[in-house]
């Protein structure tokens, strides 16, 4: 008897040691105590489910969202056209928020400038660096930088890519972790790097999790 329990324990920490390595090893916990965002001029902010972030007035929930990025794939070919890699789902599919820029109004055929915010729940963690693999995997000619920001580690992908029309897609992506929640930040622009290049950091730096 003694000998069965001796080995229903050994067998019990091995289990235990298989599932720990199993586990996702970069899971971050984001600090609740950062510093609050200091009001900047021009800037509002938005309250979501989980998390705030401080966008620019002209930044707003459009009336009609307009072609998804899987109706523009319907359009040309995903990869050559839009510069999505095969896998890579649209960024307005199942978003939790999007938002456009009320200063460029697109033309047909073309994303708008703006941005969404996809979330995601990972069972047993999200891990940062396998997200950050999965994410870079489908974009093409990325440009990337680990941060570390006021609520933690940060990556900041930037691409660009041209679509078959001959016009310049340009992308600034801010992958987020925080315990099995994954946030994908996403601005998205065929008006110049310009058009989202200040803003994109401002509000990435302003991320805060409830």
């Amino acid at each position: 008897m003694v000998g069965m329990n001796k080995g229903l324990w050994i067998f019990g920490c091995v289990l235990g040691l298989a599932v720990v390595g199993c586990a996702p090893k970069n899971v971050v916990t984001l600090k609740r105590d950062a510093a609050p965002v200091t009001p900047v001029s021009g800037y509002y902010e938005r309250k979501e489910e989980g998390y705030s972030i401080w966008v620019p007035d002209s930044y707003e929930v459009p009336k009609d969202p307009g072609m998804s990025t899987s109706d523009l794939q319907n359009l040309s070919n995903p990869v050559v056209g839009y510069g999505m890699g095969n896998g890579q789902e649209s960024s307005t599919a199942g978003a939790k928020l999007v938002l456009q820029d009320k200063n460029y109004k697109p033309i047909p055929g073309e994303p708008s400038t703006g941005l969404t915010v996809n979330v995601e729940t990972k069972g047993g963690g999200a891990d940062l660096e396998g997200e950050f693999k999965k994410l870079t995997d489908g974009i093409m000619n990325e440009e990337t930088a680990k941060l570390d920001l006021a609520i933690g580690p940060v990556y900041e992908i930037k691409s660009r890519t041209k679509m078959v029309t001959g016009d310049e897609v340009w992308r600034i992506h801010y992958l987020i972790c925080d315990g099995e929640k994954v946030y994908h930040l996403e601005f998205t622009t065929t008006n110049g790097a310009d058009a989202i290049n200040q803003i994109a950091p401002n509000v990435a730096g302003s991320f805060r999790v409830n």
